[in-house]
């Protein structure tokens, strides 16, 4: 029997969703991709019209992997799909270049101001995108003088802290704070400091999920392992990892070890009879949660519940490890550090939308940058987190040519709510997200950690 082709896989999910339709009436107002697959569907129900293979392809380019659909399997089948077409077809040398953001951070890094001066310039930035494949009313991030990266190795961050200190944090800063928003980990830095936390910054390189969402599987699983071998081993040094990035946090503690429990090591490490599967009851992200099971038959559970992800190449015991041990930023200082050192200092009245992005909702940790800003005096916060509210960004994809529509579509909604609040500044945790509000709305734009920093100086 052949494998099934990327058509295939992609004819199988129309198929699946079409026979549960929770999402018909859940995300096609929200969601580009189920409004696309139920289209195809029901015309082919009406007229016989099957997808051709350039719709499905086209069905599949929506999906920006927010993770606000409700079926792991249904992602997992589109992320195989669009790698079935990369292997087979090859990706077009745009895609290459915006899939490699630390690249291209690095590279405007070497001469910034040239950098901005050639992005200011209406030809040469024409240019540039036109190669890129970005779309040419696209705002471009600026280049900052000093990258994240930099200034940490001045600060003697990309040094261990000694042995014995009582709290310390490995810093996962992602390559959008690294290399274009530099002030949002410096900010960070300074709050874990002030809290009494050694800060380390480790080698570290992108998280993956660019590649990984343009069906780059080679590429996606070699920053994966990187950073996963490199973090693991920090975890069992008595590190907490720390990203105040929530796709790098979605991506550390969610994607990676996604079936990761189902592996023949981890049931060894936990002790499951050879007729069992052990599986967490509780996410197991705290010390000693791991420990309460659900016991499954392997008779039943065995050839379903199999380490067979993405990333199952990847040591299942160092991505559970990783996840284990990782924290959002936010979520860190409401929970671990619990603020010590920090001091509320009233600020003048300023009225803020805090728009909460999906790959922080979907971290399942509540709203830790919302109870931090709501103690600061002289805050208004307006916030906007609906279950399937997005900006519609989607990492690199609302810069690309053929996706720069959908994603203006994708966050209107968004944008014409904070245009109705008229805040003084938009607060978001995302900074793709920033880029996308900044792109959309006449406003400042800041992560909740600038806020905090200028509140708690």
């Amino acid at each position: 029997m052949r494998a099934p082709s990327p058509e295939d896989i992609a004819r199988s999910i129309v198929a699946a969703c079409a026979d549960c339709e929770v999402c018909r009436f859940m995300l096609t107002d929200d969601c580009l991709f189920f409004r696309e697959l139920y289209r195809l569907h029901d015309r082919e129900a009406e007229t016989g019209a099957a997808p051709s293979p350039e719709e499905l392809r086209s069905m599949l380019d929506r999906c920006t992997y927010c993770a606000l659909c409700g079926c792991p399997d249904i992602r997992a089948d589109i992320i195989a799909a669009k790698s079935g077409l990369a292997a087979r077809d090859g990706l077009p040398l745009s895609v290459r270049l915006l899939e490699d953001v630390a690249r291209l951070g690095q590279l405007g890094a070497t001469a910034p101001r040239l950098a901005n001066r050639i992005m200011q310039s209406s030809p040469l930035a024409g240019v540039g995108k036109r190669l890129a494949g970005v779309h040419a009313s696209r705002r471009l991030p600026q280049v900052p003088p000093e990258t994240f990266t930099a200034w940490a190795r001045r600060k003697g961050l990309h040094r261990p802290p000694s042995p014995g200190v009582a709290r310390k944090a490995a810093y996962f800063a992602g390559c959008s704070g690294r290399y274009f928003f530099p002030e949002v980990p410096r900010a960070l830095v300074r709050l874990l400091q002030m809290s009494g936390v050694a800060v380390y910054v480790p080698e570290q390189v992108c998280c993956g999920m660019p590649p990984f969402l343009e069906g780059d599987h080679t590429k996606a699983l070699d920053m994966a392992r990187a950073n996963v071998t490199r973090l693991a081993a920090l975890a069992a040094e008595g590190f907490d990892i720390v990203c105040s990035c929530p796709t790098c946090g979605y991506v550390l503690k969610k994607l990676i070890r996604e079936r990761a429990y189902y592996a023949e090591s981890y049931q060894r490490s936990v002790g499951a009879a050879p007729d069992v599967l052990k599986v967490p009851m509780a996410d197991g992200r705290r010390a000693g949660s791991a420990s309460v099971f659900n016991t499954l038959r392997r008779s039943i559970y065995g050839r379903i519940l199999k380490d067979d992800g993405h990333f199952a190449a990847i040591d299942p015991l160092e991505r559970i490890a990783v996840g284990e041990n990782t924290w959002d930023a936010g979520e860190y200082l409401v929970e671990a550090v619990e603020g010590r050192g920090l001091r509320n200092t009233a600020m003048p009245r300023t009225r803020l939308a805090y728009f909460v992005p999906c790959h922080q909702r979907e971290q399942g940790i509540g709203r830790p940058y919302l109870a931090l800003m709501q103690k600061v005096p002289g805050l208004e916060i307006d916030v906007l987190d609906g279950a399937y509210e997005c900006c519609g960004m989607g990492g690199i994809m609302g810069f690309k040519r053929d996706f720069h529509a959908h994603a203006l579509e994708l966050g209107a909604a968004v944008a014409a709510k904070i245009k109705t609040l008229h805040p003084d500044i938009v607060v978001t945790d995302c900074l793709s997200c920033r880029l996308q509000l900044a792109h959309m709305t006449p406003f400042t734009v800041q992560h909740p950690l600038e806020i905090l920093a200028a509140a708690w100086a």
